[in-house]
């Protein structure tokens, strides 16, 4: 008799145990699915920043204008380029240096591509120009 109600102890408390494991992995399959999924659009990004920096790296008066650290043209140019739906920066530094993202960016994931511009016809003063871009 004692064994029996042993028994019944036993397989109870393994069905407990199995209804908590149920109900903990219910409540973590309805938070992953409640989740919105991430879409990856770093190709696409880098591809973008790629077509961009190479426009810019063969205009002249754009690369005089990275060789002077003036980036108001090229800033007004990646604007016309880019989709609506990108934040962007660029940054101009000597080669030297590192070139930081003026804009502090910390909730969302920043892609980041560069070019070095070393010299124009009568100027040779190397310069990097990276250029940020993040989902708005």
């Amino acid at each position: 008799m004692r064994r029996i109600k042993l028994n019944k102890r036993a397989w109870l408390r393994i069905l407990e145990a199995f209804l908590a494991v149920i109900i903990i992995l219910s409540a973590v399959l309805i938070i992953m699915v409640k989740q919105k999924p991430k879409t990856d659009i770093s190709r696409e990004v880098y591809e973008k920043q790629r077509q961009v920096l190479d426009i810019i790296s063969k205009n002249n008066s754009l690369r005089n204008d990275i060789l002077i650290k003036n980036n108001t043209k090229i800033n007004n140019l990646i604007y016309d380029l880019i989709p609506k739906n990108w934040n962007y920066s660029t940054s101009i530094c000597n080669m030297s240096l590192i070139c930081p993202n003026p804009v502090q960016v910390y909730e969302t994931e920043v892609y980041t591509t560069e070019i070095i511009v070393t010299s124009n016809l009568t100027k040779y003063a190397p310069k990097k120009l990276r250029f940020f871009v993040w989902a708005k």
